[in-house]
């Protein structure tokens, strides 16, 4: 058996693992857990309540605005009480301990490591009322109970008057109220976003509220100048007599995007990947959810559109929103339309599980995004892409299309010769072709791989370099399945789309590095830097803008609208020619060695393509100039 020497390290150690607001995710499980059980007890279905409310009797003694979560279920004796906050891994009411369960270990670490005043605890069960405080005990230099009795008790007993009128009618139940860390400390809006822990509680947990158990909390609204001041007052103000400070249901990311989806037009499904059990990946299910362009705004509630989130045990881990969730809506094919779209992740079977701080779901003991189980379920999802996701990627796509189809022709023309410097060689099978290539490199039509052109034997080695790995000695062995192959040439298919700032936000932008296109030249739209075929176009970018007002001052003084435009699409043409250079003409030194895809992720970033296009405006805009220069000569309205 362990024993525990320094417990108060343990308590900081572990509270440091924890994600913010952890204690209030760990006093809802507690309370549910609390209500299930009472519920079971007494054989009923419903009337089951949670509620995070200021503590009113605090409030009236101290002024203080704290937040307590407050619930009916089966609650503490005092003995009860004594043990479950002051013994870390206890087994607990529940006597459901396990590493996929209640650890016993949540609030008791959560709790008062980060709120060194305390949690000042109040439970009702079988007749016995009894009031706690733990936290950072400052006579004693640890944690463990406060002294709060008149005499320096440690426990003493609770009147009724300090519990909710909910918990007094069901005569059982726990109060929970938050300290803080200094005297007088808000908890209950602790910053300034006063639907902070509604919004908390919404985005950790999948679904909640239903018609056995509800969890509510209270939203403020106005100046704390304006707030009541009795929790009789607060239900006067919920009838409509002055400013809302009503309490809200928590219902979960699942129910508010469903609500969302079937209130506006939108879609909802669930595609069930199979994954592979052979190599060890179990099955999983992706919730989507499809909304339209205008008119869902749930961003008070929980995360809005293009965000992903991993589901486990009703809730939800490793949450990616905004830039953050570019490459693995990319992974699953979302090029276009992400800020319309959702989902979550639901691993499935017995190898998955969520790390101690409930921040990370695992698969076979690895966090997902880090598996090959992530990538083959994309794989598994791109091929199965709901129509609905497919109609939206479509339309959205169709929104940013290019106004000149010519132009791209007139740009690969002038790239031609260029492009063909440090030509990648790929091929593809041939009966008659004069080079051999394994079947891993020159598959049918795909136009990919390295060819063999020295004639060699099967199964012979080629003498190499030293310092190579010892793995080196199996990519020495040449393929005895080499097949004939003939080099073909390479169609490119780099697309550039003209898109505002607020319009690149909709796209999965490759490394935005927390600003996506905002104040960039440049992005590629895509998995990443190595294969993206979308080349989005700042047209709101300041240096873009500048060389329009430098154009339109020398060749367009007299403002008239239709120059305008012709320069504009001048311009345009000349700076995507400049940039689908710069991209592809990197992309010609692909190699194993040097130039591999983390490289090209930094190499054509936002922040790289920006410095492609500002090193390079003198020859734009003589391009440019020159251009126009011609269409004087000739009187003609076509691009030169």
């Amino acid at each position: 058996m362990f024993k525990v020497e320094n417990a108060d390290f343990i308590a900081d150690k572990l509270a440091a693992e924890l994600l913010p607001n952890q204690e209030f995710r760990e006093v809802l499980k507690n309370a549910l857990e609390a209500v299930e059980r009472r519920m079971t007890t007494h054989g009923v279905t419903k009337g089951g309540r949670i509620e995070f409310d200021v503590d009113w009797s605090m409030h009236a003694e101290t002024g203080n605005w704290y937040v307590a979560c407050s619930d009916n279920g089966d609650g503490m004796t005092q003995s009860e009480l004594e043990k479950y906050t002051t013994t870390l891994a206890v087994q607990g009411a529940g006597r459901s301990q396990s590493i996929r369960g209640n650890q016993g270990m949540g609030l008791k670490i959560a709790g008062p490591t980060r709120h060194k005043r305390g949690l000042l605890i109040r439970s009702w069960k079988s007749g016995e009322r009894t009031m706690v405080q733990v936290g950072w005990n400052e006579n004693d230099s640890q944690y463990g109970l406060i002294p709060i009795g008149a005499n320096d008790d440690l426990v003493v007993t609770a009147a009724s008057e300090l519990f909710p009128k909910f918990v007094g009618d069901q005569r059982s139940g726990t109060v929970v109220t938050f300290l803080g860390n200094v005297d007088g400390d808000n908890t209950f809006v602790p910053g300034t976003t006063k639907g902070w822990l509604f919004k908390y509680l919404n985005t950790r947990f999948f679904r909640l509220s239903n018609k056995n158990i509800e969890v509510v909390v209270r939203v403020p609204s106005g100046d704390q100048q304006e707030w009541p001041h009795t929790a009789a007052e607060a239900v006067l103000r919920m009838r409509g007599e002055g400013r809302a400070f009503s309490l809200q249901h928590v219902n979960g990311t699942g129910e508010v995007w469903d609500d969302a989806a079937s209130k506006t037009g939108g879609a909802n499904g669930t595609v069930d990947l199979a994954g592979e059990g052979g190599i060890g990946i179990p099955p999983a299910k992706l919730h989507w959810w499809v909304m339209p362009s205008t008119g869902v705004d749930v961003s008070s509630r929980t995360h809005s559109g293009g965000s992903f989130a991993v589901l486990y045990d009703n809730e939800l881990h490793d949450w990616k929103t905004s830039n953050q969730a570019n490459t693995y809506f990319a992974r699953l094919g979302i090029l276009f339309g992400k800020s319309r779209i959702m989902f979550v992740l639901e691993p499935q079977g017995s190898t998955v599980t969520s790390d101690f701080a409930r921040s990370h779901v695992l698969v076979g003991g690895t966090p997902v995004f880090e598996t090959d189980a992530w990538l083959l379920w994309a794989d598994q999802f791109r091929r199965a892409i709901p129509e609905a996701i497919k109609i939206t990627i479509e339309e959205e796509r169709d929104k940013l299309q290019a106004e000149d189809p010519d132009r791209m022709k007139r740009i690969r023309e002038r790239l031609r010769e260029v492009m063909q410097l440090l030509r990648p060689r790929r091929f593809r099978r041939s009966k008659e072709g004069e080079l051999r290539g394994g079947p891993e490199v020159v598959g049918a039509n795909s136009g990919a791989g390295t060819i063999l052109e020295i004639p060699v034997k099967s199964g012979t080695r080629r003498r190499r370099g030293s310092g190579r790995g010892i793995g080196a000695v199996l990519s020495d062995l040449e393929d005895r399945d080499a097949s004939p192959a003939q080099e073909e040439k390479i169609q490119r298919t780099l697309e550039p789309i003209w898109v505002t700032e607020q319009e690149a936000e909709n796209s999965s932008i490759v490394n935005g590095n927390g600003n996506g296109l905002h104040d960039r030249a440049a992005a590629l739209a895509g998995q990443d830097g190595r294969t993206a075929d979308v080349l989005l176009l700042n047209r709101d970018f300041r240096g873009y803008q500048s060389m329009m007002a430098a154009v339109n001052e020398w060749a367009n003084p007299e403002a008239d609208n239709d120059k305008a435009l012709k320069i504009e699409s001048l311009v345009r043409e000349w700076t995507e020619q400049k940039m689908i250079e710069a991209v592809e003409g990197l992309r010609q030194l692909e190699n194993g060695r040097t130039w591999l895809t983390e490289h090209y992720d930094e190499a054509l970033s936002p922040v790289a393509l920006t410095a492609a296009f500002m090193a390079d405006r003198y020859h734009t805009l003589r391009e440019v100039k020159r251009a126009i220069g011609a269409l004087r000569q000739t009187g003609s309205t076509a691009a030169a």
